[in-house]
């Protein structure tokens, strides 16, 4: 392989792929970035075997050919290069890289054991905006479990329904739920994607693009702009979320955003209870107000908020960094809080929009 490429196109692709890399695999192979060259493009390739990142950047083929470096000084090379002209040189395994009057020679590995990160057999395949993926993908990701014992809990289920898109995850204490709408699709399907697929996509897309989803049972490719993102799905059987999701409520209240996020903040700064591992805050809720009086060895807290009440007076008690991280990604003035009592599940979604809300168990103190 030979090839001249500028150091910016070199960069932008060990940055896209280099995150599949999985430093502690036992495969040595899966710990480098194949570089392939193909029609005027050079693809930079990376994969753990769970998720597998493509991307092509424009260089002047001299010579075609493939080689596979290991990730993490190859990154750390092409980010300490001169802003100029690189030319690449491979032979056998092995890479040249050639700028200004200086060279840097870097040992490789075989590319032909390098797994590849292949198209998918389907027809199966969706269009949606990216700036609507990546708004939904934010509202839900922070639900995911963290702990892999139960590996369903870990990912996002992709739940598609003819022109309906949903993107529901849990970690049995919360559930996020966003919705939007596509058009020309008459398929259903529904697959748990690794959360880790979703966290690479949210960074790398840009909101200006359309994405395309194409997927089969065991696999779905993400394809937008020049990167392309191929993920096995995780085996199992993902809850029926649709019926944990309560259609009445005895209180209903509207509240602004960002008071009652800087309330529950606060409140939360005297709510860690180190031996419980717990961050309890409690809303005592009466006379169209939220009452939170916090208590511990390091102080007190007393904060009142006024809201909109519909509904029965209610005491009800929050893990308090789920009810941040669901304020975080309301993005209306204020936020509807639902529930039926103060042992019931707790809906709380935005003002004016169907599309998306958050289920929170309530704690039993």
């Amino acid at each position: 392989m030979k090839i001249l490429c500028k150091k910016e196109d070199l960069l932008a692709g060990v940055n896209t792929v280099q995150r599949a890399v999985s430093p502690k695999n036992t495969l040595p192979i899966l710990q480098g970035i194949r570089l392939r060259t193909e029609g005027e493009s050079l693809w930079f390739e990376a994969t753990d075997l769970e998720i597998g990142i493509r991307c092509k950047v424009p260089v002047n083929i001299q010579e075609e050919g493939q080689v596979v470096l290991p990730a993490r000084l190859f990154s750390e090379i092409t980010r300490k290069l001169p802003d100029s002209d690189i030319q690449i040189e491979s032979s056998d395994h092995n890479i040249n890289l050639y700028y200004e009057n200086s060279n840097f020679a870097i040992n490789g590995y075989d590319p032909e054991e390098f797994p590849e990160i292949s198209e998918i057999s389907s027809t199966d395949i969706i269009e949606i905006p990216s700036v609507i993926f990546k708004n939904m993908i934010r509202q839900t990701i922070f639900a995911c479990a963290v702990e892999e014992t139960r590996p369903v809990f870990t990912g996002i289920l992709l739940h598609i329904e003819r022109e309906n898109i949903y993107l529901v995850s849990t970690d049995t204490h919360r559930l996020a739920y966003s919705k939007a709408v596509i058009s020309g699709n008459d398929q259903d399907f529904k697959g748990i994607i690794p959360s880790k697929t979703m966290q690479e996509i949210y960074r790398l897309l840009d909101d200006e693009e359309t994405l395309t989803i194409k997927y089969n049972n065991s696999k779905v490719i993400f394809n937008f702009g020049t990167v392309q993102i191929l993920t096995r799905l995780i085996e199992g059987q993902f809850p029926s979320y649709k019926q944990v999701i309560p259609q009445t409520c005895n209180t209903k209240l509207f509240i602004q955003t960002k008071k009652f996020m800087d309330t529950v903040e606060r409140a939360s700064l005297l709510s860690k209870d180190n031996y419980l591992k717990t961050n309890t805050v409690r809303f005592q809720i009466e006379n169209s107000s939220i009452h939170i009086n916090q208590y511990s060895e390091m102080g007190k807290i007393s904060e009142q908020i006024e809201i909109e009440q519909d509904g029965e007076d209610v005491s009800i008690s929050f893990n308090a960094k789920y009810i941040i991280d669901i304020l975080k990604v309301v993005d209306t003035e204020h936020i509807i809080m639902e529930t039926s009592g103060s042992f019931s599940p707790c809906i709380f979604r935005p003002e004016n929009d169907q599309n998306y809300l958050c289920l929170v168990l309530p704690l039993r103190n």
